[in-house]
């Protein structure tokens, strides 16, 4: 049982990391793409993209592991005699290694997950006893022009009284427009996805993608508020936020989503030339979903053999004895 266990942790793991840099490396090929789509299409392409390779390594290191992967999907061949059989180490040191190898990868991105997500619900309850519910968001008692939403799976926004009496009506609706749309679509929540699906990859290699992400996210939600109020509007509304911001600079707390913190010169070009973005039909998308699952299929075989080809190296002998 130790020698499929380790086995399964270190093909899962090893398929994760390699995938990564993959992607990583690749990202660059698919940047220019993803940028010209609308940004509801690009935000979730991209962090479709981002999860690929935690979601293709586990999933094909599973499908791997099915007893009947091999009749279905795995070319065949045999070793001592023709049975169905999966890629197992039969060293128990190694076996072992890949236990321990796997389990701190799982606790670390557990403890990663659970830190997080304190830290978030500490700042919510602070936010909470300084402000004061307003129906659709939390005005806080500030002088400073804040607004952001904070929180993963039921979010609120939060609103300083030096923004709103700053702001006029208009304003304010769009801001407001804007944040429930990071509400709605859980943007915490798809961030923190992002940032877990990535810690195998160091930070220098995974800045360039996840700064895009937020971008792509901030757009997203911008273009909502503009389909009541206008692109023109929602434009000149962000400059003047980002005056604020200018004049009296207010750190926002980590992990929320804040409306005038992330590249505003950029977002307001997108927004003022929101015609030439691409939008994605539904049988585009279904094209997508079937290739990615289609190469996930297709992948098995290969991983398959490799597997018993790496096994072989490490420990001279066969990988498993039938």
């Amino acid at each position: 049982m130790i020698n499929e266990i380790g086995t399964f942790s270190a093909i899962w793991l090893a398929l994760w990391i390699i995938l990564s840099v993959l992607f990583v490396a690749i990202y660059p090929l698919v940047r220019s793409s993803l940028l010209k789509l609308h940004p509801r299409y690009g935000s979730a392409l991209l962090l479709a993209y981002w999860m690929g390779p935690f979601l293709a390594s586990l999933l094909s290191t599973v499908i791997l592991f099915l007893p009947s992967a091999e009749t279905l999907l795995v070319d065949a061949h045999c070793h001592d005699n023709c049975q169905t059989h999966v890629p197992t180490l039969n060293s128990v040191g190694l076996a072992w290694f890949g236990v321990i190898v796997g389990s701190i990868a799982v606790v670390s991105l557990t403890l990663q997950l659970l830190s997080t997500v304190r830290r978030s619900r500490q700042l919510r309850g602070q936010f909470n006893l300084l402000g004061k519910s307003f129906g659709s968001y939390y005005a806080i008692n500030s002088s400073c022009p804040l607004v952001f939403t904070l929180g993963w799976w039921t979010p609120r926004i939060y609103v300083s009284e030096g923004l709103s009496s700053a702001c006029s009506d208009a304003d304010m609706e769009i801001i407001l427009l804007h944040e429930r749309a990071h509400k709605e679509r859980r943007d915490n929540l798809r961030l923190l996805i992002a940032r877990m699906c990535s810690a195998v990859v160091s930070k220098p290699l995974a800045n360039r993608m996840m700064s895009d992400l937020q971008l792509m996210t901030e757009e997203a939600c911008d273009f909502k508020a503009a389909e009541e109020y206008g692109h023109v509007a929602v434009a000149e509304t962000l400059l003047k936020v980002k005056k604020l911001l200018m004049k009296n600079p207010a750190p926002v707390p980590y992990t929320a989503m804040a409306f005038a913190e992330r590249e505003v010169e950029v977002r307001i070009m997108a927004l003022l030339r929101a015609g030439g973005c691409i939008s994605l039909r539904t049988w585009q998308l279904t094209l997508l979903l079937a290739s990615a699952l289609m190469v996930l299929l297709l992948t098995v075989s290969p991983l398959h053999h490799g597997s018993e080809w790496v096994i072989s190296l490490l420990t001279n002998s066969p990988p498993h004895n039938i």
